[in-house]
């Protein structure tokens, strides 16, 4: 289906940019057209009821009505910005993702300002740090929105793709006899009982990191991605003052980080790695 998307002339923000993305996304293409105009005169076309066919607002047009493509927040100071509007439309599956909490973000900085973030006199450098690529994208979508468009698309789609997987990575977390949190000596530990799909490998990555911050996690054993019989051993950020896994001497070392927080080996028996954990403090 050929659409067009009408958003508003002058300054980009990063809430109609994604919202335009989203939307493509979920509409399985991307729009035949995407026009600035100015905020006025697009409240004035669904005001009149003459909106062309096929045509979705997005941050204009003073309407928020998901059925007629409608997208806005302007009208009403209590409304989420627009990208949170269809992201809540059509996403709702992703809710309480990190994707999610990016777009809650956007919308409350979009909706009251920089000045709303609860850090924003503690981090200007790490702002205007990682600012400086996103003002280049937001000044070229004033020129040409299409090219931003189709760069948000992609990388939006492979991001909510990675989300599905990390859901999917949390449930396998969860399942009983998949993992096991031990003590040794003082150390908590994250033991594999049982080595995940591959496809889940990042993912997990990813999800454990509430895992290991709700339990103070010193450190994981798991085993390698590429080979079922080595096993590896890594230190969080919890263990980063009081374990060095350079210090210890496995039965069969495969790599060894010079930095201690990385260790691959061949265990000699079920028990080695906890030996190795206690040569490592």
């Amino acid at each position: 289906m050929s659409y067009t998307i009408i958003t508003h002339d002058g300054k980009a923000h990063m809430d109609e940019i994604l919202g335009s993305a989203l939307l493509a996304l979920h509409l399985g293409e991307t729009p035949e057209h995407i026009e600035r105009m100015n905020a006025q005169e697009a409240a004035d076309l669904i005001s009149t009821g003459t909106i062309p066919e096929n045509t979705y607002f997005i941050d204009c047009g003073l309407v928020l009505d998901s059925g007629k493509g409608l997208f806005d927040h302007h009208q009403d100071r209590e409304l989420d910005s627009s990208v949170l509007l269809i992201f809540n439309e059509y996403f709702p599956h992703l809710k309480d993702t990190e994707l999610h909490k990016y777009f809650k973000l956007v919308s409350k900085v979009d909706t009251k300002g920089a000045m709303s973030l609860d850090d924003f006199h503690l981090v200007s450098e790490s702002r205007d740090y990682f600012t400086f690529g996103q003002g280049i994208l937001l000044n070229t979508f004033q020129n040409d929105p299409l090219l931003v468009l189709k760069i948000f698309i992609e990388g939006l789609d492979d991001k909510i793709s990675f989300e599905k997987l990390k859901q999917k990575a949390d449930i396998w977390l969860n399942e009983s006899g998949n993992i096991e949190i031990l003590v040794v000596d003082h150390i908590k530990v994250i033991k594999y009982l049982e080595k995940a799909p591959s496809e889940l490998a990042s993912p997990i990555r990813s999800v454990i990191s509430k895992i290991v911050d709700d339990n103070d996690i010193t450190a994981i054993l798991s085993f390698d991605d590429k080979q079922p019989d080595v096993l590896t051993l890594f230190r969080t950020n919890y263990g980063h003052n009081n374990i060095d896994f350079s210090k210890s001497n496995p039965s069969e070392t495969i790599f060894k980080h010079p930095g201690g927080f990385l260790m691959k080996f061949i265990p000699s028996d079920s028990t080695e790695w906890i030996k190795l954990i206690r040569e490592s403090l």
